[in-house]
């Protein structure tokens, strides 16, 4: 394989999107759409207390995912069957360049007007990150996954372009492609859900239902101002909690997560969550990407271990102020732990990565010459 061959053909499906007059337009509306959101969302969270940088972060980079997965397919999904169709790929073919010089200059190509795309979008992330409340770190990872999904993307549309005679066909198939991974893997989820949820029996340790409808009679001499006269039930103590069973509806979604990784939304947003700090400035706001992260890898947990004891108690007796703050941050600190062993993002990522060489193989065996069958109707030279 020749660099020199692979960058010419790069180059020449580069100077033939130049060329039109579209591409610029698009571009510049693309600026303007991204810096409309942007400012949006920073318009709706800078009156709060909390820090903007996490808003503007994930709002911003969903936005460019999202955008991004429309507009990529259509640079890759008509370039070889439009070249076929026009009697161009031919006379490539004829020369010294091979298949795969042909299939990963058309990807490259493709991918660099997409990274054109991306990094118009940098100034917002800046502004992101000038904000405050979000590391430059997770902005620059989430970056390095948008640059994998766009050339996943890419080589999708690349590979219905190379099946299908048509140009039209290829788009149709690349977008409906994209559209069952992003909208089905999440709809075959929710319907497996409902179907692998179970009726199970749970041991609870905690305050049992019949101690809240009983009515005990207020030890008080005089009536108090908001109590009620007939009676009141008190805050329960670690005395009142005893162990009992209890029988709950439980959704082994431990079993159905690798659908939620093959969406690309999951996979961007696992792997750059943007994290609440113990700080009340930077914690909180509109963070889709955290929700979505703390999501995917509580599924991935799923129901747990059924054989242990469910400790209800700490939940509802009467405890200090300081005390209570203290078992919330314990709390905070095992589930950050557990979701952190149950990240989502590296099999996803994975998964997309596969999908992305499959398609290139794929391409790259449809525009091997000689060329053994061709659909009925398609323009040689």
């Amino acid at each position: 394989m020749s660099r020199k061959r692979l960058w010419t053909v790069a180059r020449l499906e580069l100077v033939q999107r130049v060329r039109t007059s579209r591409w610029p337009v698009v571009l510049g509306a693309w600026v303007v759409v991204i810096g409309l959101v942007t400012f949006a969302a920073w318009w709706a969270v800078r009156t709060t207390d909390v820090a903007s940088g996490p808003s503007l972060y994930d709002v911003t980079t969903f936005f460019v995912l999202m955008l991004g997965m429309l507009i990529v397919p259509s640079l890759t999904a008509t370039t070889v069957n439009g070249d076929r169709e026009h009697g161009v790929l031919a006379t490539m073919q004829t020369t010294l360049v091979t298949s795969w010089e042909l299939v990963l200059g058309k990807l490259l190509a493709s991918w660099l007007v997409a990274m054109c795309f991306l990094a118009t979008a940098l100034p917002f992330l800046a502004w992101a990150w000038a904000a405050g409340g979000i590391g430059f770190g997770r902005i620059l990872l989430s970056l390095l996954v948008l640059t994998v999904v766009l050339a996943v993307v890419a080589a999708v549309g690349l590979m219905f372009s190379s099946l299908t005679a048509r140009p039209v066909a290829s788009a149709v198939l690349t977008y409906l492609s994209l559209a069952t991974l992003v909208v089905g893997t999440l709809i075959a989820f929710l319907l497996a859900a409902v179907i692998m949820t179970e009726e199970v029996t749970v041991t609870v340790r905690g305050v049992p239902d019949s101690y809240w409808s009983a009515e005990v009679t207020p030890p008080l001499d005089e009536p108090q101002p908001g109590l009620p006269s007939e009676g009141f039930i008190p805050q329960p103590t670690e005395d009142d909690c005893t162990t009992f069973t209890r029988r709950q509806s439980v959704a082994h979604t431990e079993r159905l997560w690798p659908l939620l990784a093959l969406n690309p939304f999951v996979v961007v947003a696992d792997a750059a969550p943007s994290r609440t700090s113990e700080s009340s400035t930077f914690g909180g706001g509109f963070t889709p990407m955290r929700w979505i992260s703390d999501g995917s890898r509580d599924a991935r947990h799923g129901a747990g271990d059924l054989d242990a004891v469910v400790d209800e108690c700490g939940d509802v007796i009467a405890r200090t102020e300081a005390e209570s703050e203290d078992t919330q941050r314990q709390r905070d600190v095992a589930d950050r732990e557990r979701r952190d062993e149950n990240a989502v993002w590296p099999w996803g990522l994975g998964f997309l990565v596969a999908l992305g060489v499959g398609s290139v193989l794929v391409a790259e065996r449809r525009v091997r010459t000689p060329v053994r069958r061709l659909p009925s109707g398609t323009r040689i030279a």
